[in-house]
């Protein structure tokens, strides 16, 4: 089970199960208004059996899934909550991976993209702070050898075509 949480329009997530489909895949956000922009790519597409839909908030994810039960978890260009006291929000702060690394088995893995360098560095500086086993880092995804297995989110189309360099961190368990 692969889980993308603050999920959004769903491109990433639907373009990952159409091309996985031996994977299950939930899609996570807490708006539902949000998320019926991925329920209509599904209806107008095809059926995706692998790919589930909850809304939740990320500060809820223990009370839906249990210790050790998911591969992998995606945060693709999550609010970056850029003021100082907003930190309790961000979903890499301590308390929130503390909370995604519980559920993720023995060789599972986080994966974090943003264009934002302040927040990419803030979570980079929380992994290393708090032993969480970084993977990798990349502060230019396109520049780097990870682009191959790169699937691009809407917000990350966006900020390509505008000259922005997205920051890749991957933290395993």
């Amino acid at each position: 089970i692969e889980i993308e949480i603050g999920t959004g329009k769903g491109t990433f997530i639907f373009n990952k199960a159409s091309i996985n489909p031996n994977i299950n895949f939930i899609a996570i956000d807490k708006y539902p208004t949000i998320l019926s922009k991925l329920v209509n790519k599904i209806d107008r597409n095809q059926p995706l059996t692998n790919l589930k839909i909850i809304t939740i908030d990320a500060k809820e994810i223990n009370e839906v899934f249990g210790e050790n039960e998911i591969d992998k978890i995606y945060l693709n260009f999550v609010d970056p909550w850029p003021k100082k006291h907003h930190e309790k929000f961000r979903l890499t702060n301590k308390r929130h991976l503390e909370s995604f690394v519980r559920i993720i088995k023995k060789n599972g893995c986080i994966e974090f993209k943003t264009d934002n360098i302040d927040f990419f560095n803030y979570s980079l500086s929380i992994c290393r702070l708090n032993k969480f086993s970084i993977k990798y880092a990349t502060k230019n995804l396109y520049n780097s050898e990870y682009i191959n297995e790169n699937i691009q989110t809407e917000y990350e189309k966006k900020w390509i075509n505008k000259g922005y360099k997205i920051n890749k961190l991957t933290i395993k368990k």
